[in-house]
Formats: C-alpha cells, sequence, structure tokens
C-alpha cells in the first residue's frame, strides 16, 4: 500500500479523542485540557472545525511559539560547546538562560541541578542527554522524573559532603532563596542572608576545579516579595563574597525584537512574569594564589 494512504488511514482510524490527545502531546507536549478537548470535541463532530484545523491552530498558538524556541535554543547548545551572543525571540528569559547554561554543562560527570522542581520540562529533558555519571536534583519540592535522583533539602543546607560535585547548575533559582515562597505552596524560612548562604554551600560541595553555572534577573534593584533583583555589580560582589571567580559572564537585555546580548543593562526592569535583563555566569571556585580560573577574563 501506498505510504501516504497508510498514514491517512492511521489517522482516521484515531477517535476525535485520541486524535486531539496525540495533537497536544506532539505539539506542545502536554496532555489536553478537559476545556480544550471539549471544545475540539463538539467543533469537529458539527464539521466547524478539521483536524488539519487543529494541528494549524496549535503550531500557531503562543505557547508553541514558545516551545520552539526553546527547542531550537536547547539544539544549538547541544550542537557545541559555550556559546556568547545569543537571540531569542521576544518572551520569557528562558530561551537564553538555559541555552547558555547548557552550552558549559558538556563534560561533566558529576552534575547537580539547584531548583529541578519548578524548571521548564524541555530543560529537565535536555540535563539527561549530557552523558552524566551522577544526575541530581535538589530543590524545597520533589521533582519526580526518571534519570534525576531527586533529593528534597535547602540550598542553604545542602546534605552533600564538601566537593561532591563538579559542576553545579542554578538557573533563575538563586534569586529567589530567603524569600516568599508561598507563590510555589513552599512554606521557607524568611532569610536576608540567603542568597549568601546558598551560594556558600553551593562553593562547599563542587570540588577544587569545579564550575557553578548560574542565571539571575539583572538591572534595576528591585525586591518583588517572592524574589529579588539585584544590579549587575551587587550580583559579582555577592559571588565574589562566596568564594568564586568569574570564568566567563555577559549580560542579556528584551528589547523589542527579542533578546541580545547588552553590556548596559542598567534600569531593566521586571515586567509581568518575565525579566528584562539578566546575568548568565560561570562561576569557579576561587584560589589561593589569586590566579584566574580556566577560561581567561570575564565577559561583561
Amino acid at each position: 500500500m501506498d505510504p501516504r494512504a497508510l498514514a491517512h488511514l492511521d489517522v482516521a482510524a484515531l477517535s476525535d479523542d485520541e486524535f486531539v490527545e496525540r495533537a497536544y502531546l506532539t505539539l506542545l507536549r502536554r496532555p489536553v485540557d478537559d476545556e480544550a478537548r471539549s471544545r475540539a470535541r463538539t467543533r469537529l463532530a458539527d464539521g466547524t472545525l478539521s483536524r488539519a484545523a487543529i494541528l494549524a491552530q496549535l503550531t500557531a498558538s503562543d505557547e508553541f511559539a514558545r516551545l520552539r524556541a526553546l527547542d531550537e535554543a536547547i539544539a544549538a547548545a547541544s550542537a557545541g560547546g559555550p556559546r556568547r551572543g545569543l537571540t531569542a525571540p521576544p518572551g520569557d528569559e528562558r530561551a537564553i538562560e538555559i541555552p547558555w547554561a547548557l552550552g558549559r554543562a558538556r563534560g561533566a560527570r558529576r552534575v547537580l541541578d539547584a531548583g529541578s522542581a519548578f524548571a521548564e520540562p524541555a530543560y529537565l529533558a535536555a540535563l539527561l542527554t549530557l552523558g552524566a555519571d551522577e544526575l541530581v536534583a535538589v530543590d524545597l519540592a520533589r521533582v519526580d522524573v526518571p534519570g534525576l535522583h531527586a533529593v528534597v533539602a535547602d540550598l542553604r543546607d545542602l546534605p552533600f559532603e564538601d566537593g561532591s560535585f563538579d559542576l553545579a547548575l542554578c538557573i533563575s533559582t538563586i534569586e529567589h532563596v530567603g524569600f516568599d515562597n508561598s507563590v510555589y505552596g513552599i512554606d521557607a524560612k524568611r532569610d536576608d542572608d540567603g542568597i549568601t548562604r546558598a551560594l556558600g554551600e553551593l562553593r562547599r560541595v563542587l570540588s577544587a576545579d569545579g564550575r557553578l553555572v548560574v542565571t539571575v534577573p539583572t538591572g534595576a534593584r528591585e525586591e518583588h516579595g517572592w524574589f529579588v533583583q539585584l544590579e549587575p555589580e551587587e550580583w559579582r560582589t555577592r559571588f565574589a563574597a562566596a568564594g568564586f571567580d568569574t570564568a566567563d559572564e555577559e549580560t542579556y537585555a528584551l528589547g523589542p525584537e527579542g533578546w541580545a546580548s547588552a553590556e548596559d543593562v542598567a534600569g531593566a526592569r521586571y515586567g509581568e512574569q518575565r525579566a528584562g535583563a539578566v546575568l548568565c555566569a560561570e562561576l569557579r571556585p576561587a584560589r589561593a594564589d589569586g590566579s584566574r580560573p580556566a577560561g581567561g577574563q570575564p565577559g561583561r
């Protein structure tokens, strides 16, 4: 039989509910919600919507556009090493932070991801492709992803031995430590020194040649209750105070055309559920002799 005809027959054999469920899982990578399923079922039954139209609507949605941006960014990061001068379409900062971090994660054998419970599913899936011998996810809430060893713990008091990891990843997480986490359904003690303590713990559990890749919102100093945004120089001061040297660093800003590398992010404000600028940094434990970590001058 003609493979094209067979494909049509295979799709035709699906019930409307099965087709809609498969479309959502394939294109948006999530189960269809009850309201969308009911609406599609009704319109498919009365002939006001076709199956092809459902696919067209899903691929034209903002949700698909965001997923595509993440997918393309992760694919580019997976194809090579560290990348600078990234760009991303207008949207939230994950399309910059995730590839910047993943591009610096290859080759690590013992990896700790801090703040995994509310991370992007695409990011967690990408972590599993790193080929690490040990991959640990730590957060105040439990994350359940096959292949990740989940540990429920506070970043201010990590239950790991000194020097346990070669690489720690902390994507858009450190700025929340010590602040109101009730938005995530977590009751954590308020702590004005939370960020400093968490950075110190991450420093402690890294090997002497280990690395911390961290991304944070930056720009104008703002406290939002559930997180804080600091100016770039204040972030740098906090990293250094925790015992880190900067091996690489880059700031990005969101403009009308999307995200791009930017040296001057002063005054950037945090918008509705998205940053206006981010600082991405690769940090290494400071050396007693004052020499710079491998990687050269920090990029600013």
